[in-house]
């Protein structure tokens, strides 16, 4: 009954139990989420007061595929760290569909993509929606082994490679600058892209900022961007940045897909980003998730100091654990669901479900005291195997 390419489709973990991490009383460490309390409310409705008085009617007309001229050069000039230009950036509905335009347009059913291991679950979505075979090499705390994926290429030449480099999801890792380096040498001289994810750039707490990988090699990278996680997630709109010839391609793609992305919510955010409301936002919720951060960090240390290994991010929405144990962390979210606690077990973000027992915990859209009490909540049926309990409210895994 359906086209050959739905065989491999899968649904996203995270929207699966989405239902069951509404609950009332949940404490959920599950999604990707910002702190709906710290969305800039009341800068998006004077922005949204100003453009209705500007434009009035014409507000609500249909806009150009590429987006909004003067959106597009704000994000070519204040939002790249690359000398771009807006002929040089599209406006996509969130960065999801920007990954997904650009695979489209460069990956062939079969084409070899490689990530990293663990890596974005949406990309793996996306990537397994356009036939991609996948690859996938070990990532530590610097990035990807680089030796690890020149010996892989060697072998098995590859289109693309897909890439988080700033507090990657789910590990929060960030790239090195040996390793954005060492990278971008590697694309230039096996000739593949690399689709360089970075929705949480902005969101650094502590250490040094380093180059994108953009700006290290303009002609091979296609770097994405987003403002879900800089402004608001309902919005949807995102970015792509890349090579003219292949906004060219996308162009054409994204036409067939949905003509534009609402100018509604692109007038909006142009309003909000010329009435210089972006930066004292950005300084608030950088605090306070820098805050919520340092809480989990020191929760975990304090409940769970020999039973998981994690490295503390510099900066993002996540921390990525371990057990020490080869427990599953499968099992471990069923118990914790029943005791009122969530998050996505780490098998989610492999290519073939190597590693099941990590575990992706968000930390930006709880409170401290939640934070703390999720945090005991594991601990205490981690420790205890006498708590853990094997049935759940029926999910779709």
């Amino acid at each position: 009954m359906f086209a050959q390419r739905t065989i491999n489709l899968n649904s996203s973990f995270i929207r699966d139990i989405l239902a069951v991490t509404q609950q009332p009383d949940m404490i959920s460490f599950a999604g990707g989420l910002p702190d709906p309390d710290l969305f800039p409310v009341a800068a998006l409705q004077q922005a949204s007061t100003q453009m209705q008085q500007k434009l009035g009617n014409r507000l609500y007309q249909y806009s150009e595929t590429p987006g909004l001229f003067p959106l597009r050069q704000h994000i070519a000039e204040q939002l790249t760290d690359t000398a771009s230009h807006a002929e040089q950036i599209i406006v996509t509905t969130g960065s999801q569909q920007g990954l997904d335009l650009v695979v489209r347009c460069l990956v062939d059913p079969g084409d070899k993509v490689m990530v990293e291991a663990p890596t974005y679950l949406g990309a793996l979505q996306v990537l397994r929606a356009n036939q991609a075979t996948l690859l996938s090499i070990p990532s530590d705390e610097q990035g990807p082994d680089l030796e690890a994926l020149e010996t892989l290429i060697k072998r098995e030449p590859i289109r693309c490679f897909y890439t988080v480099t700033d507090f990657q999801n789910p590990t929060g890792a960030s790239y090195s600058l040996e390793r954005r380096k060492g990278l971008v040498a590697l694309a230039e001289r096996y000739n593949f892209w690399i689709l360089e994810d970075a929705p949480y750039s902005a969101l650094r707490y502590s250490g040094e900022v380093l180059p994108s990988l953009q700006s290290l090699l303009p002609e091979r990278v296609i770097h994405f961007g987003s403002f879900s996680k800089i402004i608001a997630p309902a919005l949807r709109l995102g970015w792509i940045s890349a090579p003219r010839e292949v906004i060219k391609v996308v162009e054409k793609l994204k036409q067939a897909a949905d003509l534009h992305s609402s100018g509604y919510d692109q007038q909006l955010v142009l309003s909000f980003l010329q009435s210089g409301a972006l930066a004292p936002h950005l300084e608030e919720i950088r605090r306070a998730y820098g805050e919520r951060l340092d809480s989990m960090a020191n929760a975990l240390k304090h409940h769970l100091a020999d039973q998981v290994r994690f490295t503390k991010p510099q900066g993002g929405m996540f921390i990525w654990a371990t057990l020490a144990s080869n427990e599953s962390t499968l099992e471990l979210f069923r118990a914790a669901v029943a005791e009122g606690v969530a998050f996505v077990p780490g098998e989610a973000f492999y290519v073939s479900g190597e590693s099941d027992n990590s575990m992706r915990l968000n930390f930006s859209n709880s409170t401290t005291t939640k934070i703390e009490e999720g945090v005991r909540r594991l601990a205490e049926l981690i420790s205890d195997s006498r708590n853990r309990v094997t049935t759940t409210p029926a999910l779709a895994y």
